[in-house]
């Protein structure tokens, strides 16, 4: 039984002994077949910030820190060393522009040069304008716009008397600042008075004279959501609200009559003279006797005479008995007889 064990045991033991070494084989001859291995990929130093720095930080040493990157992947205006970013002539230091994250390369571009300033105008893109427009607490997203964030701006105007429309005047626009704040460190919702805005020169000019024929609205933005929507105007029609009914146009007015004024009298009595059925007028010459009294003119009917004070008729045709004539100034029928 003990001579059994041993044997069993040296079996083990040759068996065990066999495997590795033909493992072994196996392993050398396929590192044998492999082809060379691939070249080092080249590294070298770049800066990048070892804390998130805000617009208008101060860059010192204790934020920055360098890490080994690919030299064919290194980004265009990066530092190879802190040296080189913060070695200002007579401790000269430079402020962050735009926002750097931790762990992302500090780049020229948002940095400032030795000794330079935060200002707004720092952070304007090439061929664009900051514009201001006044917003509240309503419009303005209750204070949750930030500097950073992107925005629609709203326009509501009343074209007509009692029917308002609505447009989305611009789509996705950079804030820049909020009241007189521009860093993106402050996360906290501020109730602001103003807003500036990103946008191109025609853009100002919208913004401009959106604000004198109507109220500016923001509309806050997804910040991955960069495409413009398709946008319409929306009416009180869309909100379920009847339009209201137009006023007719008055009637223009047909022009008065124009009333000739009657002619003038030249001043003369006129005397109506019937003879049977008929009757004619004659006007009373104010001449002397014997002078040719101008053609008679019909005239307005007669008013009431004062008293009659005969005169001496003129001479007539025998047939025909003579007129009765009345003082100057004066309107009477005379009847005469006759056949």
């Amino acid at each position: 039984m003990r001579m059994r064990s041993i044997l069993v045991l040296g079996l083990a033991v040759a068996l065990g002994t066999g495997s590795v070494f033909l493992a072994r084989q196996w392993v050398e001859g396929n590192t044998r077949v492999a082809g060379p291995s691939e070249p080092a990929v080249e590294l070298t130093g770049v800066v990048v910030a070892r804390v998130p720095l805000h617009f208008g930080n101060t860059l010192a040493e204790e934020n920055l820190r360098v890490v080994r990157w690919p030299a064919e992947t290194l980004p265009d205006g990066a530092f190879t060393s802190i040296e080189a970013l913060l070695g200002g002539p007579d401790g000269e230091s430079r402020v962050v522009l735009r926002g750097i994250e931790p762990g992302e390369p500090v780049l020229a571009s948002k940095v400032s040069g030795f000794g330079g300033r935060a200002t707004l105008s720092s952070i304007i893109a090439d061929d664009m304008r900051a514009v201001t427009i006044r917003v509240n607490d309503v419009n303005g997203v209750a204070g949750f716009v930030l500097p950073g964030d992107r925005v629609d701006v709203i326009l509501t105007r009343t074209p007509d008397r009692d029917q308002g429309v609505t447009d989305i005047l611009l789509q996705n626009v950079k804030v820049l600042g909020v009241d007189q704040q521009a860093s993106e460190k402050n996360d906290d919702p501020v109730v602001a008075r103003a807003v500036t805005l990103e946008v191109t020169p025609v853009q100002a000019q919208k913004l401009t004279l959106g604000q004198t024929v109507g109220q500016l609205s923001l509309a806050l933005r997804n910040v991955l959501n960069v495409d413009a929507a398709a946008a319409r105007q929306v009416t009180l029609t869309d909100l379920g609200v009847p339009e209201p009914p137009k006023a007719e146009p008055e009637a223009a007015s047909a022009p008065a009559p124009v009333v000739r004024a009657a002619p003038a009298g030249d001043g003369r009595p006129t005397v109506r003279v019937v003879r049977g059925l008929e009757s004619s007028e004659q006007k009373v010459s104010s001449e002397p006797r014997g002078r040719a009294a101008p053609p008679a003119a019909v005239a307005p009917a007669p008013a009431p005479a004062p008293r009659l004070i005969p005169e001496p008729a003129p001479e007539r045709a025998p047939a025909e008995p003579p007129p009765v004539l009345v003082p100057r100034g004066s309107d009477q029928v005379v009847q005469l007889s006759g056949t």
